[in-house]
């Protein structure tokens, strides 16, 4: 492959053996610019996660258990396909690099905790560590995008519920407490959410590329440049001072001595390694602002049902369409699915854009948790197939994220037990109570139980936190086997997600997002309340396969489903939705 023997090139005239190129950018984030996409120019690999390792006279790519056989369709050819686990990549490499080979990455684009673990491993293998503050990769990328620098635009408090002077208020008595004399906001959407303010940098993320630090008297450098804001008068408060971006280095500098609270996890190496180099005594915690944000205010949560209304209606739209003329998709790419949904969901004024890259997986492409459909490469729906569609919206309100299972034609039997299967994992997490405290590694296990009873599992976590017009994807919880031990609070917002994947037959996931809220009826008990309003695929749920609890989850779910959408659309799709989710004691004209 040209690209990977310019690389090799490049990195012999700098006398590494080995070099990381991750999927990642100078602030670690997860959706990337155009710029930052260094693992796909190199690869040609798609997907969200994804580590690729070069040397001399071979190359590897690490992925988790979403895009192993995406990897190996994508990449199989010129790279080999491993597991993203530390214990895989060191084992790949002794078989590289003789002893004291040089293994060297970027360390702009991983975070300290990734490198000092490494640098550990490596050490005990005899490979030498060595870190730069440039990219190799980038000498070798012709016609390489620009930096993206969208107007950054505020946010209204109608939506934010709280005013970034209240906030800096909260996150500077933390500090205090703490004893720390600053702490680093390392993330855009840190800075997003903090200030009230929302861009554009990432096609699928309203966010302004910047970051931040914040002092214990309340001042917060704020590293951006000045000409991108597009704010009122007075939207920022006169606490915040806005600084050229290059600057970041020397404002480091001058807390020499100062404690400073870093979460390692969402640091990166090179910025670490100018605290240490400043002397500063470093406080090594999450970092506070995630878990503030992530409790999310009531315009916050308002905003988000008033979003996830929008997006219903326009997937009723779709689906409606879709039920009603099936035979005009069979034939047609997987790529129309994608257009389709794009269509309805921009006939609303607040529509955005999508929230992530949609999914709309036929048959067996299914088998792939992340596949996306390219152009001339999409597959075309057929009769017998399973559609998996997962997708979602940025509105100024929230941000959703649903994935629905379609049938082709009628479905099968085995199709409607593993359909119904994933239902039942779904709604015994969806309708579980747990007692304030617990976190979502421990309630991961409660979905599976239904799938584990039938000897199947998924390779993905069950739920992720979601943003408020923000990432879709949010710590600091998460619900998964080996996740953060955060407790589920009141205010949160995640998605319930389990599924079901067969290598070269089909894919069947089923997502809604959900609000977690107190139980009424058990004090100090929590419990989920959904979100998401878009019905199930009643053609292949087998009722006989559902408990009477799991069947009045379902019903009750359809009910509100219809209360809240059908006198918003319009009279043809309003009946079929009742129609079509059985909920026959409701009538409804539409709108």
């Amino acid at each position: 492959m040209e690209r990977l023997e310019s690389l090799r090139k490049e990195l012999a005239c700098r006398r590494i053996d080995a070099f990381l190129v991750p999927r990642s950018d100078g602030y670690l984030n997860e959706d990337l610019a155009p710029a930052d996409e260094r693992l796909h120019w190199l690869t040609g690999f798609t997907g969200s996660v994804g580590l690729a390792l070069v040397t001399a006279t071979r190359a590897a790519l690490l992925v988790d258990g979403r895009y192993t056989e995406q990897a190996r369709l994508e990449c199989g050819r010129h790279l080999d396909i491993l597991a993203l686990d530390d214990a895989e990549l060191f084992g790949w490499l002794r078989t590289c690099l003789p002893d004291g080979g040089t293994l060297a990455c970027d360390a702009r684009l991983h975070s300290v905790e990734a490198c000092d673990r490494l640098q550990a491993m490596a050490r005990q293998v005899g490979i030498t560590w060595s870190e730069t503050l440039d990219n190799p990769v980038d000498c070798c990328w012709r016609y390489r995008p620009d930096t993206p620098r969208s107007p950054v635009l505020p946010w209204a408090l109608d939506y934010a519920g709280i005013s970034s002077t209240e906030k800096l208020a909260g996150l500077t008595s933390q500090l205090r407490d703490a004893g720390c004399d600053a702490l680093w906001l390392p993330a855009p959407d840190m800075l997003a959410w903090l200030l009230n303010v929302r861009g554009q940098d990432i096609s699928i993320a309203p966010l302004p590329f910047s970051c931040g630090l914040l002092d214990v008297s309340g001042r917060l450098q704020w590293f951006i440049d000045h000409e991108r804001l597009q704010l009122p008068e007075g939207w920022l408060p006169s606490s915040v001072s806005v600084c050229p971006p290059q600057a970041l280095y020397c404002a480091i500098a001058e807390l020499r001595g100062q404690s400073v609270w870093i979460d390692r996890q969402s640091c990166t190496a090179a910025v670490y390694r100018q605290f240490q180099l400043a002397d500063c005594s470093i406080h090594e915690v999450a970092n506070p602002l995630l878990l503030r944000r992530a409790c999310k205010q009531p315009a916050e949560l308002r905003g988000s049902q008033e979003a996830h209304r929008i997006d219903g209606v326009a997937l009723c739209r779709f689906l409606h369409g879709f039920y009603e003329h099936c035979d005009r998709f069979r034939g047609q790419s997987e790529l129309s699915v994608v257009e389709s949904l794009e269509r309805w969901r921009s006939l609303h004024d607040d529509y955005r854009g999508v929230s992530f890259d949609t999914i709309a997986a036929s048959g067996a492409n299914g088998a792939q948790p992340h596949y996306l459909p390219k152009p001339g490469k999409a597959a075309k729906i057929a009769w017998g197939d399973l559609l998996l569609i997962d997708s979602g919206g940025q509105y100024p309100q929230g941000t959703t994220d649903i994935t629905r299972v379609l049938a082709c034609s009628p479905p099968t039997g085995r199709q409607r037990y593993l359909y119904s299967t994933v239902l039942k994992a779904h709604i015994a997490l969806a309708s579980c109570i747990f007692p304030a405290g617990t976190s979502g590694q421990r309630l991961d296990s409660v979905a599976r139980q239904a799938l584990w009873r039938e000897g199947l599992d998924y390779a993905h976590g069950t739920g992720h936190g979601v943003g408020s017009y923000l990432h879709v994807h949010e710590g600091p919880q998460r619900i998964a086997p080996h996740a953060s031990e955060v407790p589920l609070q009141v205010g949160m917002v995640t998605s319930i997600e389990p599924g079901v994947y067969l290598d070269g037959e089909l894919g069947i996931r089923i997502e809604n997002l959900y609000e977690v809220v107190e139980c009424e009826s058990h004090p100090g008990f929590l419990a989920f309340r959904a979100l998401t309003l878009v019905p199930l695929s009643i053609e292949l749920i087998d009722r006989a396969l559902l408990s009477e609890d799991e069947a009045q989850w379902l019903d009750d779910y359809h009910s509100r489903v219809c209360l809240t959408l059908a006198p918003l659309l319009e009279p043809d799709v309003a009946a079929w939705l009742v129609r079509h989710t059985n909920v026959n004691n409701l009538q409804f004209e539409g709108k």
